[in-house]
């Protein structure tokens, strides 16, 4: 999975994670994802198109952009290892929450598997033995 993710660009990874994270208010607009990220429509419509050209979005000229099974599971992986991370930076290192998400979202593109799996594993530990 992660040879997927990182093949895309940090930024078709930030689209993605986004689209997942709007389809839980219902259909997704180009204006939608513009507003949550904090950019400007014609960006937003310059990202659509490019993964629109490598499968992982499906979109009608002016519809709903929606994820199609692969950018599904590029959107996946990468909100995992956000929530992950995130978490790992939060609970475990008493990092702020300014601190830990911004962190978290220069951290979720660049880590290797190896170490995301160790902090995963770190993670749960963590929480077995601080939750009871």
């Amino acid at each position: 999975m992660k040879d997927k993710t990182y093949k895309i660009g940090e930024s078709s990874e930030d689209y993605l994670e986004t689209i997942l994270l709007l389809e839980a208010d219902g259909k997704v607009r180009s204006v939608d994802i513009a507003r949550h990220m904090k950019v400007s429509k014609p960006s937003v419509n310059k990202a659509m198109h490019v993964l629109k050209e490598k499968g992982y979005i499906h979109q009608e000229t002016y519809g709903a952009v929606e994820l199609t099974e692969e950018g599904r599971e590029v959107a996946l992986a990468v909100y995992e290892r956000h929530s992950t991370i995130l978490s790992f930076f939060s609970d475990v290192l008493k990092v702020s929450p300014e601190n830990a998400e911004k962190d978290a979202c220069r951290v979720e593109h660049v880590i290797s598997d190896e170490t995301f799996e160790r902090m995963k594993e770190t993670l749960e530990l963590y929480k077995q033995n601080h939750t009871k």
